[in-house]
C-alpha cells in the first residue's frame, strides 16, 4: 500500500529535476520547493526597458494527485493572491487567471488547476527609470489540497537589469501558453434567464458547429450564480448556444459573469477556447404574462381573489361571516345588503392601502412582492397576537373582539356596520400570507403597470375576495340554502377558533425561522400575556363599575407591555440568521484547549473537529457522515460533547495540535474516550457514519 506515494514522490522529484536543467528558468527568482508546489517568479523579458509594460508570471509546478485553485475556488478552497513590494514608480495589476478544469471532489466541485499553471502579472516601470537593475519582490499565498488541504506561501523575488534597447524575450514558449489559456473577449451577444430552480445562459453563436461542438462549461466568477457540481446542459441549435445549470442561493441577479470555455473537435484532436461572458438577466416569465391582453389579466385577478375564500388562512373569517348572514337575514334583507357594502368597503380599502405601500417600496428600490410585511418579525409577531385574540375571542374567553366580526349581540345598526366593515379589514390582513390560484400572474404584471392600471388589478382581487359574501347578501335563493340558524352556531363557532390557533402557531414558527429560540421566548411571552390580558378584561365584566374600569386599564397595562416585546424578534433577526447552519443535527461548541481539558477532567467523552472552510474534504465529511441522523444519534446516546477547531484563519493553537498529531493540515478528527488518560483515537481523514459509529464503540 505504500508502493503508490513512493512511486508519486520519486516521479516529481524525477520531474523537477528535468525542469531544473532541460527547462531553465533563465531569469527568475530562486524556484521555492514546497513538499507539495514547486513555484517560482518568472519575467517575460531578460530586461526590462523604462515605461514599457512586460508580463511576470507566477509559474506553480504542483505535484501529482494535488491542485490550486482559480479565482472563483468553487464550493470550497481558497484563490492564490500575491502581494507585491515594487521598486519606486512601479505599478503591478492584478492576476490574470487561465481558464480553470472542474475538479469534482464527492458531492462538491471545485475550480482550479492541476499539475502546472502559470498566473500573469503586468508590471509597468516607471518612464524615468534610472540605474542598472531593479529588483522585484512578492510574498505568494496559496492553497494546495489533495484529501487535506495545506496553506502555503512564499516570498520571492526578481533582479531584472534595465536595458535601453527592446529587452530579449524569455520563456517564449511558456508565457505564449499561459496567455492562450488566458479567456478572451466573447464575439457572441448573450444573455440569461433565471427562473426558481434553473439558469438559462442564450448565446448566439453561429460559428460553432452541431457535430464538431465537443463539451461547453461555464464558470462563474462570483459563487453561489450555480450549483457548481450539477451537470450542465448544453444544446445548439440554428447557431443559437444554449446552457442550462440548475441556479445557486445567490438572488437579485441583474448580470451573468463569468468564463465560457468551449471545446470542439478538429482533425482528430480537442481544442479548447475561452471567452469571457457578461450576460445581463433577461426576465421572459413576466414578459409572457404582460403579454396577455388586460381583460385576461383583470379576470385572473378576480378570480384568484374569489379563491382566497378557501385558502386556510381566511376560511375561519368566511366561516364567521357566513354565520352572521344567516342571523340577520332572518331580520332584515337591507340590513345584509348593507352589510355587505360595509364589508366590501373594508376589503377594497385595506387592498387600496396593501397596493399603495408595495408599489411605493417597489419604485424606491425594494425588491418586494406580495405578503412582504410578512419579512418584518414585527409583523409577524403582531399577527400572532391577533390571530390568537381572535381565537380566544371565539372560544368565549372575552367578548370584545365579537362587535368586530360583526357577530355581536344587540349591536346598533351603524356599530353592525362598522363591525361588518372591519371585518373586511381583518379579511384582509389574514389573507396576505396567502397566495391563491390565478393570483402570481395577476400580481405579477400589476407590479409592472402604470399606477392606474396597478391599483385597478389590486382592486380587482379585493372584489374577488368579497365577492362570495355580495352574492349571498343579494342573492335571496342563496340565503335561503343556508342552514336555520340555532345552538349549532355556538358550537361551531367555537369551532372557528382552533383553525385561528392553527394559524397563530404557523406564524410563531415562521418568527422563529427569523429570529431563532429567542425571537420564540419571545412570543410565547407575549402570547401569555394577550391570554391574561383577555381574562383579566373579561373578569371584571360581571363586577362594579369601578372594577370594570380598573380590570380595562389593567388589561390595556398588560396589553401594551405584549405589544412592546413585540418590537423585540426584529432585534434577534440578524443574529439569528448569521448563526444558524446548514444543519442542526450537530451542537458543536467552538474548541479551547481549556475547554478540552475541562470536559475530560470532568470525564466526558470529547469529539474534536479540527476543519476550515476552505478545506474540500472537510466539507464532504461534513455533509455524508457527521450531519447524519445515525451520527447525531451515536454521538448523543454515548453523551459525547463535540467541539470544533476553526482552521479557516491560521490559529496558532490549532497549527500546534495539528502537529501533534503529525499532521500539517486540516481535517482532523480526533475522539478522546472518558478519563483524563485515556489514550485517544485518530479518526481517518475520509469520513463515513460506519467509521465514526466504529470509533465509538471502542470507548
Amino acid at each position: 500500500m505504500f508502493i503508490q506515494p513512493i512511486l508519486r514522490s520519486i516521479a516529481f522529484v524525477l520531474a523537477l529535476c528535468m525542469t531544473l536543467l532541460g527547462s531553465p528558468l533563465a531569469v527568475s527568482a530562486n524556484p521555492i520547493q514546497t513538499e507539495h508546489v514547486q513555484v517560482a517568479l518568472i519575467s517575460e523579458v531578460e530586461g526590462l526597458q523604462p515605461g514599457q509594460p512586460f508580463w511576470v508570471g507566477l509559474h506553480f509546478q504542483i505535484r501529482e494527485g494535488w491542485h490550486t485553485y482559480w479565482q472563483n475556488p468553487g464550493d470550497s478552497g481558497a484563490a492564490p493572491t500575491i502581494d507585491w513590494t515594487l521598486p519606486p514608480g512601479f505599478e503591478a495589476g492584478g492576476l490574470v487567471f487561465p481558464y480553470p478544469s472542474r475538479l469534482p471532489a464527492g458531492p462538491l466541485m471545485n475550480f482550479g488547476y492541476e499539475n502546472e499553471v502559470t498566473l500573469l502579472s503586468q508590471i509597468t516601470p516607471p518612464a524615468n527609470l534610472a540605474g542598472s537593475s531593479a529588483q522585484l519582490q512578492a510574498k505568494a499565498d496559496w492553497l494546495v489540497c489533495e484529501i487535506d488541504c495545506i496553506p502555503e506561501s512564499a516570498s520571492l523575488s526578481l533582479d531584472l537589469p534595465v536595458v535601453t534597447t527592446p529587452p530579449v524575450k524569455n520563456e517564449a514558449a511558456l508565457f505564449a501558453q499561459a496567455q492562450q489559456s488566458i479567456p478572451r473577449s466573447s464575439p457572441w451577444s448573450a444573455s440569461a434567464q433565471i427562473g426558481d430552480e434553473v439558469l438559462i445562459l442564450q448565446i448566439d453563436a453561429p460559428e460553432l458547429q452541431v457535430g464538431k461542438l465537443a463539451q461547453v462549461s461555464f464558470f462563474p466568477t462570483k459563487d453561489g450564480v450555480i450549483t457548481n457540481a450539477a451537470p450542465q446542459e448544453m444544446q445548439l441549435k440554428n447557431g443559437a448556444l444554449t446552457l442550462r445549470i440548475p441556479r445557486g442561493y445567490l438572488s437579485d441577479l441583474t448580470q451573468v459573469n463569468g468564463v465560457l470555455v468551449v471545446e470542439e473537435a478538429l482533425e482528430n484532436q480537442t481544442i479548447a477556447q475561452s471567452f469571457t461572458l457578461n450576460a445581463p438577466v433577461r426576465e421572459p416569465a413576466l414578459q409572457s404574462a404582460s403579454a396577455l391582453p388586460l381583460w385576461q389579466i383583470m379576470l385572473l385577478a378576480l378570480l384568484g381573489g374569489a379563491t382566497l375564500n378557501l385558502m386556510p388562512c381566511v376560511f375561519p373569517v368566511l366561516s364567521l361571516k357566513a354565520l352572521s348572514i344567516v342571523k340577520k337575514a332572518q331580520k332584515s334583507r337591507q340590513q345584509v345588503r348593507r352589510g355587505a357594502i360595509a364589508f366590501t368597503s373594508g376589503v377594497l380599502l385595506s387592498f387600496l392601502g396593501v397596493a399603495g405601500v408595495l408599489l411605493l417600496l417597489r419604485s424606491l428600490g425594494q425588491q418586494v412582492g406580495w405578503g412582504f410585511q410578512l419579512q418584518s418579525p414585527v409583523f409577524v409577531t403582531l399577527m400572532a397576537y391577533l390571530m390568537f385574540a381572535v381565537g380566544l375571542s371565539l372560544s368565549g374567553v372575552f367578548l370584545f373582539g365579537a362587535s368586530l366580526m360583526g357577530i355581536g349581540q344587540g349591536l346598533a345598526a351603524r356599530s353592525g356596520y362598522v363591525g361588518e366593515f372591519f371585518t373586511g379589514v381583518f379579511a384582509t390582513v389574514v389573507a396576505t400570507p396567502c397566495t391563491a390560484p390565478f393570483m402570481a400572474t395577476a400580481i405579477g404584471v400589476a407590479i409592472t403597470q402604470p399606477l392606474p392600471i396597478a391599483i385597478l388589478i389590486f382592486e380587482l382581487l379585493g372584489l374577488g375576495l368579497a365577492l362570495p359574501y355580495i352574492a349571498i347578501s343579494f342573492i335571496p335563493a342563496l340565503q335561503r340554502r343556508l342552514p336555520k340558524p340555532g345552538a349549532w352556531m355556538e358550537t361551531f363557532q367555537q369551532a372557528l377558533a382552533f383553525p385561528l390557533y392553527a394559524a397563530t402557531a404557523w406564524l410563531v414558527w415562521v418568527l422563529t425561522q427569523q429570529s431563532g429560540t429567542q425571537g420564540l421566548a419571545v412570543a410565547l411571552m407575549g402570547l401569555i400575556l394577550i391570554a391574561f390580558a383577555a381574562w383579566l378584561y373579561q373578569k371584571t365584566r360581571l363586577t362594579p363599575l369601578r372594577w370594570q374600569r380598573i380590570g380595562t386599564v389593567l388589561a390595556l397595562v398588560v396589553l401594551g407591555f405584549a405589544l412592546t416585546l413585540a418590537q423585540v424578534p426584529q432585534t434577534l433577526q440578524n443574529a439569528s440568521q448569521t448563526q444558524r447552519s446548514d444543519s442542526d443535527l450537530l451542537a458543536w461548541q467552538p474548541y479551547s484547549a481549556d475547554r478540552l481539558a475541562e470536559l475530560r477532567q470532568a470525564g466526558t467523552p470529547v469529539f474534536v473537529n479540527f476543519s476550515a472552510a476552505w478545506c474540500i474534504t472537510c466539507l464532504v465529511n461534513e455533509q455524508v457522515a457527521l450531519n447524519q441522523p445515525e451520527t447525531a444519534a451515536a454521538f448523543e446516546s454515548e453523551g459525547i460533547t463535540l467541539l470544533k477547531g476553526d482552521w479557516t484563519n491560521q490559529d496558532q493553537a490549532i497549527t500546534a495540535i495539528l502537529e501533534s498529531f503529525g499532521r500539517s493540515g486540516v481535517p482532523l478528527y480526533v475522539l478522546y474516550p472518558a478519563g483524563a488518560e485515556a489514550k485517544p483515537i485518530v479518526l481517518p481523514q475520509i469520513l463515513s457514519p460506519g467509521e465514526i459509529r466504529t470509533a465509538i464503540e471502542q470507548i
